[in-house]
């Protein structure tokens, strides 16, 4: 009688796997959670980035202008050049920031931020209306003034790469949102609250980038196209 243990045989794979599907799950969870901390973590580094940006443009060229005034020929069109971007910096410095940066610790908090603030995101709709007239402005002194301010400041970037920063922030939202809603799915959370912040994200950069291609049609008064598209959905 045979009474040896049997022969181990690798190839046989239920001898090698000792996870059950409870445990794969569970795996798989965890890899989906970790992925969508670390876009999380990608959207509050790169918004510390872009607060720091609009500072260059507020706290350098906008207070350095007001301190030392502008050529005579530009005068009353400098206002042009900024937009609203001071509006924009306050509120992501003042506010917005720290609410990203609480969602590392509450991620389910993130969407319905989104949700919540769509009103004042419409600030970004106001800044691509006003960015082809801004355009124009900053091409006449590129290679002059804003180039004498930007040594002055000790700037890397020109004035240009700074002013198209809140255009590519708002495109930027909905990318990072779209991740973190595909990772939240995967770890079979509840993503009511995200895909209503991706719609929210989708709809604010169309309608800048509506408003831009509309304010490079010269002669057209942006203002009351605005209105009228808005007039056009609510009916």
């Amino acid at each position: 009688m045979n009474t040896s243990s049997p022969s181990f045989n690798p190839s046989d794979n239920s001898l090698l796997s000792s996870s059950s599907p409870i445990d794969e799950m569970e795996e798989r969870k965890s890899s989906s959670l970790k992925r969508r901390h670390y876009v999380l973590q990608e959207l509050v580094e790169t918004e510390r980035d872009y607060v720091r940006d609009l500072g260059y443009v507020v706290e350098g060229y906008m207070a350095l202008m007001k301190e030392d005034g502008v050529p005579d020929d530009m005068k009353g069109k400098d206002k042009i050049v900024f937009g609203n971007i001071h509006q924009i910096y306050d509120w992501h410095r003042d506010f917005f920031l720290g609410e990203l940066e609480k969602c590392l610790e509450d991620p389910e908090k993130l969407g319905s931020l989104f949700v919540k603030h769509e009103r004042r995101l419409h600030m970004y709709i106001v800044y691509c209306q006003n960015k082809p007239k801004s355009e124009h402005i900053v091409s006449e002194y590129i290679d002059t003034f804003f180039e004498d301010l930007k040594q002055r400041l000790g700037h890397r970037l020109q004035l240009t790469d700074l002013l198209i920063k809140p255009v590519q922030r708002i495109m930027k939202y909905q990318l990072l949102l779209k991740d973190f809603l595909k990772y939240s799915k995967k770890a079979n959370l509840d993503t009511a609250e995200l895909e209503r912040a991706v719609e929210v994200m989708c709809i604010v950069p169309k309608r800048c980038n509506d408003m831009m291609n509309v304010g490079r049609l010269q002669g057209f008064d942006v203002s009351w196209f605005y209105f009228l598209e808005r007039f056009r959905k609510i009916n």
